[in-house]
């Protein structure tokens, strides 16, 4: 069954979008994060991007993301 992935966050940063991933994987929500402009650069080197960091998951998931999302204080 394939599943359309549906994006639930822009992270401000690389930082964020590796607290919230984590945050997900605690409660079984498989995620992915896409860095946005040359965001990638900057997180190989070691630095904390500040363009930001979309973040998907399947569409199945997106109501319980959301709901991580909320308790942690972020509004998608």
């Amino acid at each position: 069954m394939a599943y359309e992935m549906v994006k639930v966050f822009t992270a401000q940063d690389n930082l964020q979008a590796e607290m919230i991933l984590e945050a997900f994987r605690e409660n079984n929500i498989p995620a992915i994060k896409k860095d946005l402009v040359n965001a990638e650069v900057l997180n190989l080197y070691g630095a904390n991007s500040g363009c930001g960091e979309e973040i998907y998951v399947a569409d199945v998931n997106e109501q319980k993301a959301r709901d991580v999302l909320a308790g942690m204080g972020l509004e998608a």
